[in-house]
């Protein structure tokens, strides 16, 4: 490195020109008068670049390429300072390369005329880029050297993070990479001019609040409302100290005595039920204790305090009635299920979990099954044989006595089905007979009517009977069965024996009617055997849907008379009376 001072310092090409020696302590007139002297020759130079400029025959003219290499090497040395200072201010720029690449060359100074007055430039006045040493260039070459070893920038999750970093991070051959210049407060918007980047987002720019003028008369209601309050509280107050001065202050100091907390009681209301009359939580808890696990008249005690069972909503439904088989499916499905408790048996006797059924025995296959006990002695092993088979009837037939209905059981399942099928829906029937003289024919239509669970009435008319039943579909039906096809009404009547009431006494049996006297019986009986029944018949005039029942029961009465008949029949069926007395007989002529 040379001194600054040293009269041999020269500019590398320059034409060997005689320079006046500068003295350490001053320098200054002497450079400032060589420098004036350049410029002078630089501007002549340029003024003169048209005319051919003559060739001098004291000196040669100088290099015209030292000049522009000296120009680009300050360029370089520039650029590559910049560099360094911005990597220095931005550590994270540490990956970007130690040295820019060599800037584009500038424009080539115009080559100075040769002339004996041509000096080379002081370093102190060539500017900051002629005042760098050898020996700085070298340290911050180093000092580059050392920053690409640096600790690389921090790794983003983001991937488009890692991607703006590694694109931040590839060297660029076209331009070099200039960091923005540090900013003292980074949340400062600064102008377009100072702005180290053009595309870099500004704050946005603070907008001016447009006047908001008040309300006229806004500011004076509130000073009414805010006097009016003070007026109404000084009442108050007034008002709260003449009640105290009269006695009445338990009525205007609510609000106190709202605010103010009461203390909390010697015993709360969920133990006074439990402890003894008496003792407060300051007490003896242990004796209270022991009085609640000894005392009769303690609520806590061994017993176990079960609470009736209150049906839950879903169980009130009704379950859905299953699909309705004809008998051939009941008869599979029964066949089936049979078959797989069987199967289930077997498998469990297989399995040890149930004894093996003890073997059945019959006269019939007494040798195949008892080989060896039958040879040796078969009068008891046949006693034996015969004494299981009827163990085995008797028990057959204990479960079926068993199984079996009684006489209310089965007359009250009877009924439950007889009122299962009527919400189906109740129908009624009305018969029209000849003559119905015969005693047998009587009781056949009463008992059947009583068994099948119909209700009704039987007219005896002098001149035809009639039949009223009413009761569901399927007792309808069998009765109706009865009346057309199964009773013989061309039978003639028995003879009856002395004192043989007989089948006769339908009447009696009934309620104790005024149409039902004895008199009238006993005229009927006696026309019954004079009466010819070759030509007598049974019709049905009428069927068809009821709403409800009208009968309770059935039963039997004899009329005169047809508004007797009415009578009888209610006014809902009386018409049925009138349909009776106009039917035609079939096959018999008008």
């Amino acid at each position: 490195m040379s001194s600054r001072g040293s009269p041999s310092a020269k500019r590398p090409g320059s034409p060997r020109a005689p320079s006046p020696p500068a003295k350490r302590h001053q320098p200054a007139p002497l450079d400032i008068a060589a420098i004036r002297a350049q410029l002078a020759a630089k501007k002549a130079a340029l003024q003169n670049t048209a005319a051919p400029a003559a060739p001098g025959p004291a000196s040669l003219p100088p290099k015209p390429p030292a000049h522009a290499d000296v120009a680009h090497k300050l360029a370089a040395a520039k650029a590559r300072i910049e560099a360094l200072n911005a990597r220095a201010a931005n550590p994270y720029l540490s990956g970007a390369p130690s040295l820019p690449a060599a800037p584009s060359p500038p424009a080539p100074a115009p080559a100075p005329q040769p002339s004996v007055t041509s000096i080379a430039l002081h370093p102190l006045l060539m500017g900051g880029d002629a005042q760098q040493p050898a020996a700085q260039a070298d340290r911050n070459e180093k000092r580059a050297m050392r920053d690409r070893y640096r600790t690389m920038a921090p790794k983003f999750t983001s991937v488009r993070a890692n991607a703006s970093v590694a694109a931040s991070q590839t060297p660029s051959r076209a331009s070099p990479a200039v960091a923005p210049a540090p900013v003292l407060n980074p949340y400062a918007a600064g102008s377009a001019a100072n702005s180290p980047a053009p595309d870099e987002e500004r704050a946005p720019a603070r907008k001016s609040k447009k006047l908001q003028f008040s309300r006229a008369g806004k500011y004076v209601e509130q000073g009414e409302q805010l006097r009016n309050e003070q007026k109404m509280e000084a009442l108050r107050q007034r008002i709260a100290e003449a009640s105290r001065k009269a006695g009445l202050d338990s009525e205007f100091d609510t609000l106190e005595r709202s605010l103010k907390r009461q203390p909390p009681p010697a015993v709360e209301w969920w133990d006074e039920a439990i402890l003894p009359s008496g003792i407060t939580y300051e007490d003896d808890l242990e004796s209270a204790y022991a009085n609640l696990s000894t005392s009769s008249d303690s609520l806590i005690t061994h017993l176990v305090l079960h609470p009736i069972p209150i049906p839950a909503p879903m169980d009130r439904r009704q379950p859905e009635r299953g699909l309705m088989l004809t008998k051939k499916e009941q008869k599979k499905m029964r066949r089936q299920r049979r078959q797989a408790e069987l199967e289930d048996k077997r498998d469990r006797q297989k399995m040890g979990l149930l004894p093996p059924d003890p073997p059945k025995v019959r006269l019939a296959n007494l040798m195949k099954v008892l080989t060896s006990d039958a040879v040796q002695d078969p009068t008891k092993v046949e006693a034996k044989v015969r004494k299981e088979v009827a163990m085995r009837a008797y028990k057959h037939e204990k479960d079926n006595q068993e199984r079996k209905l009684t006489a209310e059981e089965r007359k009250e399942k009877e009924y439950n089905q007889m009122v299962a099928r009527e919400r189906n829906g109740i129908r009624g029937a009305v018969f029209k007979i000849k003559y119905l003289t015969n005693g047998r024919h009587k009781f056949k239509v009463r008992e059947t009517a009583k068994a099948d669970l119909l209700s009704g009435i039987c007219i005896f008319h002098p001149s035809f009977a009639l039949v009223m039943v009413e009761g569901v579909e399927k007792s309808i039906k069998h009765f109706k069965r009865l009346m057309l096809s199964r009773i013989d009404w061309t039978e003639q009547a028995r003879p009856m024996a002395d004192g043989d009431g007989g089948e006769d006494a339908d009447a009696h049996a009934d309620d104790h009617a005024p149409g039902s006297d004895t008199e009238m019986d006993t005229r009927m009986n006696n026309k019954e055997g004079e009466q010819d029944l070759a030509d007598n018949k049974c019709e049905l005039i009428w069927e068809g849907e009821l709403p409800e029942r009208v009968f309770k029961m059935f039963r039997a009465r004899h009329v005169e008379t047809d508004s007797k008949a009415k009578e009888w029949l209610t006014p809902r069926f009386e018409g049925m009376w009138d349909l009776a007395k106009r039917w035609q007989w079939a096959g018999e002529d008008l």
